[in-house]
């Protein structure tokens, strides 16, 4: 099949998991019942071109949570890090003045990180999270960049994601709906080429 990041047909099979043995781990671990987002056993692939790996479903469907999962996953005391390394590395990138977009945000804590919060965005999946995030006075919304890039291209500085693409099941869109979403993209800048130089920094 085709790599779901750069589209190369150079994949290879790593190796094969069978769904009902992922089913048992994530009931007897976490007591999550995720048999609805898993309609076959998967197949772990590595793109020799790009070098990313992924698992998609025997029938083509690449697994990713729903609502339900990631609600289910708020309930574990460790989900969510209110400090990641990640997040002290890329906040000296970001100037004061910026307005960033943060997807796939959880709770929004890299908000906290910034110098005026009221220039964050934070787009998260998870209604839990939402609910978290407004404790702390930060709206966050529950619906796809790939959504809001829609209406709101050229709007962002800076958009970042931390943890979050092997959540994704089409990271090719994911990361063309953010960089819609910067301002440098506003002038007409190259899309195809921002998303080429991702793969060679990946």
């Amino acid at each position: 099949m085709q790599c779901i990041l750069c589209h190369s047909d150079k994949t290879t099979i790593q190796e094969y998991v069978r769904r009902d043995d992922l089913i048992a781990l994530y009931q007897r671990s976490f007591g999550i019942d995720i048999h609805t987002l898993l309609p076959s056993d998967l197949l772990y692939m590595h793109c020799q071109e790009c070098d990313i790996k992924f698992f998609v479903c025997e029938n083509g469907v690449i697994p990713t949570g729903d609502d339900a999962f990631y609600n289910a996953l708020n309930l574990l005391p460790w989900y969510y890090f209110d400090e990641k390394h990640e997040y002290h590395y890329v906040k000296k990138f970001i100037n004061p003045e910026s307005k960033v977009l943060e997807v796939g945000c959880g709770k929004a804590a890299f908000a906290d990180f910034l110098p005026h919060k009221e220039q964050y965005v934070g787009l998260e999946f998870s209604t839990k999270a939402k609910e978290m995030a407004a404790k702390r006075g930060i709206t966050i919304q529950n619906v796809p960049v790939e959504q809001y890039c829609t209406q709101h291209g050229g709007e962002f500085d800076v958009s970042c994601s931390f943890q979050v693409l092997e959540h994704v099941s089409d990271p090719y869109e994911f990361l063309r709906a953010q960089i819609v979403c910067l301002k440098s993209m506003r002038g007409g800048g190259n899309t195809e080429k921002s998303i080429a130089t991702y793969h060679r920094c990946a």
